[in-house]
């Protein structure tokens, strides 16, 4: 019924080289790679186990403090989301000063500070370097846990798991981590809207108690500072906090898989689908392999001239793009590789995937190849090393894994040595091609078919529990036009619903971005008027777009503009009165496809394209007949993109029914609109749609 009033709208709102005469036919010889000049960095110790490692750069008046807990990965249970939770509580207050006094004195001296579950950073000029210190301190060794922030924190995690169900990427990550690592392990853990709501604040207060101390603590600097200051000013702060005992963890081993398997997580409105594959890998920090896996990786997929990209992008156009990655862990890493590739394309995109991986394993690179990745890898790594950042971050690693005190000095010797053998060697080693992981995000009837010659193929839903076929067939007999007028009938009846002659709908709207909520003004009147408007205090009209018959406008912040031609149309078509039941007059296509489920509700699955070609679908409750939800694709900076809208609350409005909440998903984006009045025949007039 609302569909398309506030498209307008959301669319506003939303060296030259020398002429030497060489012969250019001959490459020249690289050059033996020599030791880095690294950069100098000191190292001292607290009496109470804090390290400290200093790295002085008097380039900029600035400096910045970095402090890491290096803590075991937690089990989290059936409270996922506690741990990060309690490092977002640091920021919020301490028993010395509470969040807006903290607030206030991190902007007087032009600072910023953020914390983490297992950090806190803070950066500013270097003339306030004992006030950063202090206020550092005071964060990590004072927090106050306030209860009030603590339930703010709890609704905005809340907020972020409700967003995420509809977004591809994170659907995508969540089930190939848990497949991957399992559901038990702290890798493969997955935060629900029930886990949160499990958490409580002395939940957050005990991990800080348990995990927190000097003796696990490093504190990096780096900036305009003398390292004797440097250590004496965290010595005056941090000197007294007492070191205790921190807890090891054991963790369950990781699914072992006998051949590949293959997970689907259907989202029946996606044109495309997010694919990843991969396994775990055991490679530790310093492991000697991980310069020659870096190798093969950079080859294979570490960017646009990688062999996946070529392939799957260049030579077969997929997708947009193709990558591959690894990481090195202490308890488990892995490799994985992975593309958005177009429903039709799935299976053909996954056979390209594993031929590269086999490639890479079973034919030598060429010796050209092999030094193009490693120019690659030594011009990146040399870049890095202009940082002080960088040389901060290196100098940590050495200290938090013990790694040999040369092992960024002899770092592009170890890559020069890298041979064809050792990158087709790593690459068996580390890429499990008879035992992969692969998770595809998309429409599960157009895709799961062709994906079930590659391994057994499980549904999974976003909380990753096996939700089975995610479709059931339509019973005998029931057609698209009868779920229509279903529909019809459960919102009043033709009737009833030829007697609505104008509308009036008042709505708060939740936008990103915006520093309160919106107030949106709907008017529409039969045949086709209507008047959109949205507004925020002390900001006046955002955005209103009108049609009062004969002419169409749009104005607001970006300014006003008449509209023509087929936005025109568009706009007339926006101002229709319950569009379902003119589909058959203006010539849409229906077709019935399966029953789903929309948040647990059985659903009509219903396709539906306008004379246009344009597709959305539509999904109708099978018991109460209402419209809950549709779904649309447009073009967005990164391909296709899908847009959803559900809606909910209904209410009796007259001798109508309307719903009185509507969320708008577009990407991360999330819209929420909740209505406050919803009004029938009041009298408009053409006056109303000026």
């Amino acid at each position: 019924m609302m569909k398309r009033i506030l498209t307008s709208a959301f669319a506003m709102l939303i060296s030259v080289a020398a002429f030497a005469q060489l012969d250019r036919s001959i490459r020249p010889e690289p050059a033996p790679a020599k030791p880095i000049e690294f950069g100098d960095y000191d190292v001292f110790k607290l009496k109470n186990g804090l390290t400290i490692i200093v790295v002085e750069n008097d380039k900029l008046p600035r400096v910045s403090f970095s402090l890491v807990v290096d803590r075991d990965p937690i089990i989290e249970g059936d409270k996922a989301g506690y741990v990060g939770l309690a490092g977002e509580l640091l920021r919020q207050g301490t028993t010395n000063r509470n969040k807006e006094t903290l607030d206030e004195e991190i902007d007087f001296i032009g600072a910023s500070l953020f914390t983490g579950s297992s950090n806190v950073f803070a950066a500013g000029l270097s003339k306030y370097q004992e006030q950063l210190v202090e206020l550092l301190a005071d964060v990590a060794l004072n927090p106050s846990f306030p209860e009030e922030e603590f339930e703010k924190l709890k609704k905005q995690s809340l907020s972020g798991i409700e967003n995420a169900k509809d977004d591809p990427n994170t659907l995508s990550s969540r089930i190939f981590n848990q497949s991957l690592f399992g559901s038990e392990h702290p890798y493969g853990e997955l935060e629900s809207d029930k886990t949160i709501e499990n958490i409580s604040i002395e939940d957050c207060k005990s991990y800080y108690n348990t995990y927190w101390a000097p003796n696990r603590t490093y504190i990096t600097i780096v900036g305009d500072i003398k390292a004797r200051k440097a250590k004496k000013l965290i010595k005056k702060y941090f000197g007294s906090w007492e070191p205790k005992d921190v807890p090891s963890a054991a963790y369950p081993e990781a699914p072992s898989y006998s051949g590949t398997t293959v997970n689907v997580v259907n989202r029946n409105s996606s044109v495309q689908t997010v694919l990843s594959l991969g396994n775990t890998i055991d490679l530790k920090p310093g492991n000697p392999d991980i310069v020659k896996l870096r190798v093969a990786n950079q080859i294979l997929g570490g960017g646009s001239m990688g062999r996946l990209f070529q392939n799957i992008r260049e030579d077969k156009a997929y997708t947009y793009g193709a990558y591959s990655n690894y990481s090195s862990d202490r308890v488990k890493g892995e490799f994985s590789a992975s593309a958005s590739v177009r429903n039709e394309v799935t299976d053909s995109a996954i056979v390209e995937f594993i031929k590269e991986f086999k490639r890479l394993q079973t034919e030598p690179v060429t010796e050209e190849t092999l030094q193009a990745a490693k120019n690659n890898i030594n011009g990146s790594f040399g870049r890095s090393l202009e940082s002080p950042q960088t040389i901060a971050s290196f100098a940590l690693n050495i200290q938090r894994y013990n790694l040999p005190a040369d092992y960024y000095e002899n770092y592009l010797q170890r890559l020069e040595q890298v041979t064809v053998q050792d990158v087709m060697d790593a690459a068996k080693k580390y890429i499990n091609t008879d035992n992969l992981v692969i998770t595809a995000v998309g429409k599960g009837a157009d895709i799961a078919g062709d994906l079930e010659k590659f391994g057994p193929v499980t549904y999974y839903d976003f909380y990753g529990a096996e939700s089975g076929p995610p479709s059931m067939p339509v019973p005998d007999g029931v057609t698209a036009n009868d779920v229509i007028d279903a529909y019809l009938a459960a919102i009043g009846g033709k009737e009833n619903l030829a007697k609505v002659k104008d509308m009036t709908m008042i709505a708060k709207i939740s936008i990103p971005g915006l520093p309160a909520d919106a107030d949106g003004t709907i008017r529409k009147m039969r045949p086709n008027l209507f008047y959109n408007e949205i507004t925020m205090a002390g900001m006046g009209t955002l955005n209103k777009s009108t049609y009062n018959g004969k002419v169409g406008k749009i104005s607001g912040m970006g300014g006003n503009q008449e509209v023509t031609g087929e936005e025109l149309e568009d706009f007339k078509e926006q101002g229709s009165f319950f569009s379902e039941s003119l589909y058959a007059e203006k010539g849409y296509t229906l077709k019935l496809e399966s029953i789903g489920l929309v948040d647990g509700v059985e659903a009509y699955v219903m396709s539906v394209t306008t004379p246009d070609g344009d597709e959305v679908t539509e999904y109708y409750a099978v018991e109460s007949g209402l419209k809950i939800k549709e779904e649309a694709s447009q073009e967005g900076p990164q391909g296709p993109m899908t847009v959803s809208t559900t809606y909910s609350d209904y209410r009796k409005v007259g001798n109508i029914m309307a719903p009185y909440s509507m969320v708008i998903l577009q990407g991360p984006q999330k819209i929420n609109f909740t209505f406050q009045k919803i009004e029938v025949n009041t009298g408009l007039n053409k006056k109303d749609f000026e």
